[in-house]
């Protein structure tokens, strides 16, 4: 039997909740905030937010032109620093690190990496850089939390997002051209996919989020 609108709804609402479950702020101040590309423009500024309020020494943008973001006019990394600059002109560029080849989350952390052992070696992952904040889309954090997990597993990794609800996203994700309903359903798919494959950290996807993306898939 298909599912009703109303019961369509709650289970993206709990799938939402799953894939975008955040950390408690360390205690003390991050090595780093990193900003995962993407064209919700809410992100950079969140980035500056964290850094703003002594969470993170050093900020890096990572993301090229990808999958949805063409028509930002430019790599994420950059149009994100630029927004940076606008919504906080007080930061520095010399707080801003930029990742701009990448295009998935694989890429996003392997070129960072290469980034900061050639140029900011002080930064490198493990010697310089062992506490991350990591901002990215909702429906995304899950999936970039166990990337890391699977490539930089001594990385302790604190998730932050910004606060978000199933309406807005749907509306940003809508005026991308991308029906959000089905977006998130592809992220639970990708969770099973890419652990089986050894890109991500394994992890069991609780059995009430399964039976919402059932429903989710109920048309």
């Amino acid at each position: 039997m298909p599912a009703s609108d109303a019961q369509r709804r709650a289970a993206a609402e709990h799938i939402l909740a799953y894939l975008g479950e955040t950390d408690p702020a360390p205690a003390e101040p991050a090595d780093a905030v990193i900003g995962f590309g993407v064209f919700d423009l809410r992100l950079p500024v969140f980035c500056g937010e964290l850094y703003s309020r002594g969470l993170a020494r050093t900020i890096i943008f990572t993301g090229g032109i990808g999958a949805g973001t063409g028509r930002l006019g430019g790599p994420e990394a950059e149009v994100w620093r630029r927004t940076l600059r606008q919504s906080h002109p007080d930061i520095p560029d010399s707080a801003v690190l930029v990742e701009r080849r990448s295009t998935n989350t694989a890429e996003n952390i392997a070129f960072t990496a290469e980034l900061l052992a050639r140029e900011h070696p002080a930064l490198a992952f493990g010697p310089g850089v062992r506490t991350v904040l990591v901002v990215a889309s909702p429906s995304r954090l899950r999936r970039v939390w166990l990337t890391l997990q699977k490539l930089l597993p001594a990385l302790r990794v604190v998730r932050q997002r910004p606060a978000c609800n199933l309406g807005t996203e749907c509306e940003l994700y809508a005026a991308n051209g991308v029906d959000y309903f089905t977006h998130l359903s592809g992220e639970l798919d990708r969770l099973a996919t890419y652990s089986a494959r050894g890109w991500i950290a394994a992890e069991v996807i609780p059995a009430e989020i399964v039976s919402a993306h059932a429903v989710l898939r109920a048309l």
